[in-house]
């Protein structure tokens, strides 16, 4: 719960789990505008009800219904109207490439209608079928037979998955060349490889794994010095200002921010 909000997740069911961290569903009894911190996996958007924007300053622009949102390098601010619900699908890190054909990093930092990327008539259908649903369980069983239907029968990028893991395991504090001398690759061709199947950079992506870090390490009252430690900034003002670009707010604000997601 977050104000007026609901937030519930739903986790995805047999095969999809290998690619589909989440299903989440998210509804508003009100007007609700709320931070949202950038995630590390593409992310698809099914509303059926309501609508929602994305807020700059005085500026508000709607975004699509079915919607598909690649990997970012800032924080947005979106408003959900009353009376809005969506269910969002948070695939895991590099697992959306297995569902689109397009080179991810092509599209990072956008946010774009779905049918752009796969069709209008396919995303139609699915837009009726959810709007027409009685339940969470009911929209979520026809996004995964949406899902599946896409699956593309493709051998996974190896290097690059040894990649992901080194980055996670550092909770992001890792040096691109010296992961790449790790891997017996070239930083470009691992960077070129990285960006194709992920959508972004190898280093733009362990910058956000280390944000995420710090965020889900925090604890009410801790020294922020010591959390910039524990996750590998090289000091409490390099912390700062890491966050501070990316969310816009410094963490004390953020962290005692109740319209955050």
């Amino acid at each position: 719960m977050l104000g007026a909000m609901r937030i519930r997740e739903l986790k995805p069911s047999g095969r999809l789990a290998s690619f589909v961290r989440a299903f989440t569903v998210v509804e508003a009894d009100e007007e609700t505008t709320r931070l949202l911190v950038p995630d590390v996996g593409i992310t698809l958007g099914f509303r059926y009800s309501g609508q929602a924007a994305q807020v700059e300053g005085d500026t508000a622009v709607r975004i699509p219904d079915i919607s598909f949102a690649g990997l970012r390098s800032l924080a947005r601010r979106v408003r959900t109207s009353a009376g809005g619900g969506m269910i969002a699908v948070a695939f895991r890190e590099g697992a959306a490439s297995r569902f689109f054909r397009e080179p991810l990093h092509e599209l990072f930092g956008a946010t774009l209608p779905l049918e752009d990327l796969v069709g209008r008539e396919g995303v139609q259908r699915i837009a009726e079928r959810i709007a027409s649903a009685e339940d969470d369980a009911t929209r979520v069983s026809l996004i995964e037979e949406f899902l599946l239907a896409r699956e593309q029968e493709r051998e996974p990028d190896a290097l690059v998955l040894a990649a992901l893991r080194a980055i996670r395991e550092a909770r992001g504090s890792i040096r691109v060349g010296a992961l790449a001398a790790q891997l017996g690759i070239s930083q470009d061709r691992l960077e070129k490889r990285f960006r194709r199947v992920v959508g972004s950079s190898p280093r733009q992506f362990a910058k956000l794994v280390r944000l995420r870090s710090a965020i889900a390490a925090y604890q009410p009252g801790q020294s922020l010095a010591r959390l910039a430690a524990d996750v590998g900034y090289s000091d409490q003002p390099h912390f700062i200002r890491e966050f501070r670009s990316v969310l816009g707010v410094p963490p004390q604000q953020f962290f005692t921010a109740k319209d955050r997601c």
